[in-house]
């Protein structure tokens, strides 16, 4: 009979980043100087991407001049989150609407979007607070 032990120096298994990572939760912010302000919770990946395309078609039609997406409080990016951010993109150019994506100093997002090549095609910005001022429509003061 053979008896297996575990030897005595075990290193503990840290928790898989999935689990550390919070709960993903969608805001839609009532329209605000005719914008409507998405914030994003949690991890921005295959299994969320669906629901922020979902949550964002609704708004799309009524026809607001800018969208907001706040994702500062996004802590997982991947390459599904970055394909649903291309493609809403995608529908406000088609649509003649802006989109204006604010990051905060999220380094997890900022990283993803650099690396994705992303950060030049989106209309990125840091706006750590008071970030009702990406609404303001370009051109107009």
């Amino acid at each position: 009979m053979l008896v297996v032990q575990p030897p005595a120096t075990a290193i503990p298994v840290a928790p898989s980043k999935r689990e550390e990572r919070s709960a993903f939760d969608i805001q839609v912010i009532r329209p605000y100087f005719g914008a409507v302000m998405v914030r994003i919770r949690g991890a921005l990946d295959a299994d969320s991407a669906p629901q922020v395309r979902s949550a964002l078609s609704t708004w799309a039609h009524r026809r607001f001049p800018v969208l907001v997406l706040d994702l500062s409080g996004v802590d997982f990016l991947d390459g599904a989150g970055l394909a649903a951010l291309g493609g809403i993109q995608a529908r406000v150019v088609r649509e003649n609407a802006t989109l204006r994506i604010v990051t905060g100093d999220n380094r997890v997002v900022r990283r993803a979007l650099s690396a994705s090549g992303l950060d030049h095609a989106l209309n990125v910005s840091r706006l750590p607070s008071g970030w009702e001022r990406a609404t303001e429509i370009p051109g107009q003061s």
